[in-house]
């Protein structure tokens, strides 16, 4: 109970905050109108004396098709067993970026070109200066590896430098074995299956009070898959073969047979029960007809609060959290270090040179960062945690013009539903990304400043993870050229 307070006082600060934030935002946006200035909605801050010296962007992909197999026969990836009709195809092979994807990662890039030219960081005229001291990396995924090379056809206007992204080669053996994101695979995280099973049932029971807190999201999908107005129940609709309904048994916990990070924990139907939503957010964000035509907006968010306990039980518990979220951590931490310090660290993203940082990977291990970090935040038209198609955890090393003293501001930053459905471009006289800025706790000392003194942050990311779980010496990652899609 204790727990639960306390989430709901973070998140009655953070909702303050957003309002201020808001009402700062219209004043801004007064005053620059007439001067055509660009300004970034989250990092406005009254009184704020401080230039920004470095920013790191720890994302997830952005649009992708369905991960499932959507046609032929069941499979362990197929939802065609649980949808009484066909499903729509999305056009490109399972789980790679769409095109519509394409277009809002590229207007991501834009939006944030505008604001880093507008704090300093970017030189408006030079992109070949600017790129010395650009960093991307992803995970191996076509869609991540494609999310950041859209990224810098927005961020980057010179059409004669190519995107570099350091990750490993998709066709390499390496590819579903990196480190940074992926440290249980690769050995840099040793697990203990057994204690991270007994955390989760010492926080959330044996998941029947879950079945029954989450049954209108349960009984929503099924509805969408199964509508009772269609009377033959068969999947897929030709088939003489009854569906499965993906819900049955309700949620319960036990360890997975095949142990990975951010799969540590059997979740029962709910595991079940998302693969067979799993196209549902991408169908509403690629400007599909969602659900066969039965989810509202409202509907495809609510569905979400399914997503969110799932990765709340398998990458933000504590001890997950820890385990598989501490390399990520550490990178990020001694990135900020090169910048403050000039320093060249091994086990860092970039170099001292460094000062944009794009990261791309999944929501998963978002998730976990933030739950590591113990980060909260509440985006429109979204719920509370989640990790939206091209959202961002975002990191701002600034420093006081005053003091000279290191500052962290921490803010997440997405497209909204309705922004990435309707591919709307994000510069100005267009509407931002929907951002809040987060505290981080014991961080800040101020109510109405949220910004951490960057020794204090420091601190608190190195008393959240765990050197065990850290890789110090990493090979550098090579850099592979434009990701083609595999079947996946």
């Amino acid at each position: 109970m204790r727990r639960d307070f306390t989430f709901i006082r973070q998140l009655r600060r953070s909702g303050i905050m957003f309002k201020r934030m808001f009402i700062v935002l219209g004043l801004v946006l007064a005053l620059t109108a007439s001067v055509q200035v660009p300004v970034l909605a989250q990092t406005v801050i009254p009184n704020d004396d401080t230039v920004l010296k470095q920013i790191i962007l720890f994302g997830r992909h952005s649009i992708r098709s369905s991960t499932a197999i959507l046609t032929g026969p069941p499979t362990p990836k197929s939802v065609v067993q649980y949808a009484a009709q066909d499903w729509p195809s999305f056009g490109t092979p399972p789980g790679c970026l769409t095109t519509n994807g394409q277009t809002a990662e590229t207007y991501l890039g834009q939006y944030f070109r505008q604001y880093l030219v507008a704090e300093g960081l970017l030189l408006e005229n030079n992109d070949r200066t600017n790129v010395a001291h650009l960093y991307f990396r992803s995970n191996c995924i076509e869609r991540s590896f494609n999310t950041a090379y859209y990224f810098w056809t927005g961020l980057i206007q010179d059409q004669a430098l190519t995107p570099v992204v350091h990750s490993y080669s998709i066709e390499s053996p390496s590819c579903s074995a990196d480190p940074v994101f992926d440290p249980i695979s690769t050995g840099v995280a040793q697990v203990n299956a057994t204690t991270a099973l007994d955390q989760v049932k010492e926080l959330y029971g044996d998941g029947e009070a879950l079945t029954s807190a989450y049954n209108a999201e349960f009984s929503l999908i099924l509805y969408a898959l199964q509508p009772p107005y269609i009377g033959s129940q068969y999947c897929p609709s030709e088939s003489t073969t009854p569906c499965v309904n993906p819900t049955s048994g309700g949620i319960s916990f036990s360890v997975n047979s095949q142990i990975a990070t951010g799969s540590v924990i059997a979740l029962g139907a709910l595991a079940t029960t998302l693969l067979a939503a799993d196209p549902f957010v991408m169908e509403y964000a690629d400007g599909l007809t969602t659900a066969w035509g039965r989810f509202t907006e409202d509907q495809v968010s609510q569905h979400t609060r399914l997503i969110d306990l799932g990765f709340a039980i398998e990458d933000r518990s504590p001890y997950l959290a820890q385990v598989q979220s501490s390399n990520a951590a550490s990178h990020i931490l001694r990135a900020m270090q090169n910048a403050v310090y000039g320093y060249n660290l091994f086990g860092a993203f970039g170099n001292a040179g460094s000062q944009v940082l794009v990261v791309i990977s999944s929501d998963n291990f978002v998730a976990g960062l933030a739950g590591l970090l113990n980060l909260h935040w509440q985006l429109p038209t979204y719920q509370p945690d989640f990790c939206a198609p091209g959202g961002a955890l975002v990191f701002e090393l600034r420093q006081s013009r005053l003091t000279k003293k290191y500052l962290v501001r921490v803010y997440y930053t997405a497209q909204t539903f309705d922004q990435l459905r309707n591919q709307d471009i994000l510069i100005q006289p267009n509407p931002p990304p929907a951002t809040m800025q987060l505290l981080v706790p014991g961080g800040s000392t101020s109510t109405t400043n949220l910004d951490v003194d960057f020794s204090v942050f420091q601190n608190l990311v190195r008393n959240a993870i765990n050197p065990a779980n850290v890789e110090f010496y990493p090979s550098p990652a090579p850099l592979p050229g434009p990701a083609a899609c595999p079947q996946q």
